[in-house]
């Protein structure tokens, strides 16, 4: 299939035991596994909720959503901390701030490395801000990514790591990546940078 045509043409479908995932595969096995044994047993169990990404009832990719909090000490913007603090009259640096995590977000090996990873992930940041603006009130999205997915997250799509994580990224994540790649980095991102 194209990758113009599905970037014009894919939607968002609700997981259901419905679909047929045996021809998903990611990247990662993990990532794999959990679509096909894990995701639909824990959205019925309300702890994430899963969507496909399909183009003409194809699996492009999925990903899950659940509810988070992010730490007001994690926030590395000091004009961002400043202003938090100030409007909720918030004392203390531990007080949490409420965040949409994306638990997994995989995109099939036949499509990834195409850009159709960083336009789906647009989407879905803009959906979440639609919810912060209508339904319920967040600030920041959350996603713990791979290593060998943090340039994706961070350089590609606007992602801030925690400052605690600066010198482990600057000088090891390329031994990180080659070693584990899927240690895992807390990354987040500000919802009003889509304003």
């Amino acid at each position: 299939m194209n990758i113009n045509y599905i970037k014009n043409n894919y939607k968002f479908e609700t997981l259901t035991s419905n679909h047929d995932l045996n021809n998903f595969e990611c990247t990662s096995k993990d990532l794999t596994e959990f679509l096909k044994k894990d995701a639909l047993k824990q959205q019925e169990n309300k702890l994430n909720l899963t969507k496909l990404i399909t183009c003409d009832n194809e699996i492009i990719g999925y990903f899950s959503l659940l509810t988070d909090a992010i730490p007001l000490k994690n926030i590395r913007e000091k004009s961002t901390k400043y202003d938090i603090k100030n409007q909720l009259s918030i004392k203390s640096k531990n007080k949490l701030l409420p965040a949409i995590k994306i638990g997994r977000f995989a995109i099939d090996k036949r499509y990834s490395g195409n850009g159709i990873g960083s336009d789906v992930l647009l989407n879905i940041l803009y959906n979440i801000k639609n919810i912060s603006e209508n339904s319920v009130g967040l600030r920041f999205v959350v996603v713990e990514g791979y290593a060998k997915a943090y340039k994706f997250y961070t350089e590609y799509n606007n992602f801030s790591n925690l400052k605690k994580d600066d010198e482990k990224i600057k000088e090891k994540l390329d031994t990180i990546i080659e070693k584990n790649p899927e240690q895992t980095f807390y990354l987040y991102l500000d919802l009003k940078i889509l304003e």
